[in-house]
């Protein structure tokens, strides 16, 4: 049985070290680089500047990032949705789709940034044609039918690799874990990359 004083001297012991350090709620948090926006599970930022496709990558590569890859329909609708909001009157974006040099398949791409081939290519219409290029970018077709300016969905678009359009960066999500840690004179918060 333990003796009253080495009692008194462990609660002593134990209530010191926990007025030093306690974390009082400890969370992980996803957040987007800056000047990033989230769009689905990605962090994209739209740009723009015409450039070639080469330089667009560089661009990309600049900020940590790569070019956009497209993984499903989920992904493109939420892209389609925040593109007119970004960029109103923007028509077309490189993404990371190329082929490579791949010369054995007429429709073969990747995705560059990732080297995944791209098995989700939601096509605009009369695509793809290969013989107009190697990369692939988001189009949209613009009418004036009714007076006003109407911009169709973006949808990937074969073109020349040394053509200009705006671009697509995008970088992964980067998480961290933020907890708040008291003690008796202050409070912290600490981020911590997971």
């Amino acid at each position: 049985m333990m003796s009253l004083p080495k009692i008194v001297c462990f609660a002593l012991l134990s209530l010191a070290l926990g007025q030093l350090y306690q974390a009082a709620s400890t969370e992980t948090v996803s957040v987007c680089p800056t000047n990033f926006t989230r769009v689905a599970d990605k962090c994209l930022l739209a740009d723009n500047s015409w450039k070639n496709w080469y330089d667009s990558d560089r661009h990309c590569r600049s900020l940590n990032a790569g070019l956009l890859s497209i993984k499903n329909q989920t992904e493109l609708k939420a892209i389609q949705e925040w593109l007119p909001v970004v960029w109103p009157y923007g028509t077309e974006f490189w993404t990371a789709g190329n082929k490579f040099g791949e010369t054995k398949t007429l429709i073969d791409y990747y995705w560059q940034s990732t080297g995944e081939q791209a098995l989700y290519l939601p096509w605009n219409q009369g695509q793809p044609t290969p013989a107009s290029g190697d990369c692939l970018v988001l189009y949209a077709s613009v009418s004036m039918s009714t007076g006003q300016m109407v911009m169709d969905k973006h949808l990937l678009t074969v073109k020349n690799c040394t053509q200009w359009a705006g671009h697509i960066c995008q970088a992964p999500l980067q998480q961290f874990t933020t907890q708040l840690c008291l003690n008796p004179s202050a409070v912290y918060e600490a981020k911590v990359p997971v």
